[in-house]
Parts: C-alpha cells; sequence; structure tokens
C-alpha cells in the first residue's frame, strides 16, 4: 500500500489502493470460511522440498519445417497440427 500511495495520479492511485482494499478484504474472508470448517477441508497451500516440475533442456526438442501452409503460405512446423499464422489445419 505504501508504493501505491506514491502513485502521481489520483486516480490511478485511488483505483490502486481499492483493488488492494479488496484484495485484504477477500483474504480476511477466505481464512474466515476456512476456519469456520475446521479440519474438514485440506489447506490449498502445499510446501514442497523441490519444485514440482523439474525443468530440463533435454526435454525441448527442436521443431522441423513441414512444409507451407495451404491458406496463407507460411511455413509450418512438425510439433503444430495448424498454421501459426492463420490458424488453418
Amino acid at each position: 500500500m505504501a508504493i501505491a500511495s506514491r502513485i502521481e495520479d489520483p486516480a490511478e492511485r485511488e483505483r490502486r489502493l481499492i483493488q488492494l482494499e479488496i484484495s485484504i478484504s477477500e483474504i480476511v474472508r477466505y481464512r474466515e470460511i476456512v476456519s469456520s470448517l475446521g479440519g474438514s477441508v485440506a489447506s490449498p497451500f502445499v510446501e514442497r522440498e523441490s519444485p514440482v516440475r523439474e525443468t530440463s533442456n533435454s526435454e525441448v526438442k527442436p521443431s522441423s519445417t513441414m512444409g507451407d501452409c495451404h491458406s496463407c503460405g507460411a511455413k509450418m512446423t512438425g510439433d503444430l497440427d495448424f498454421c501459426p499464422v492463420c490458424g488453418e489445419f
């Protein structure tokens, strides 16, 4: 909120402060609802020791050119079933 209060445009500053206030209200309301349900609902937040998905460059495969689009003439790649320019199949 401190950063939002430094926005120069008064209308934008007011809009941003209202967004933040609404967000905080929603968080408080959500916490109250979850607390009122007791232990019957699992927490949506799970801490993990490692990332859920490991990234690796070995999984990335280079795309190969498959030909030209019959509709617009753009180059098609083998990994897509449609033209990336016009969307034709």
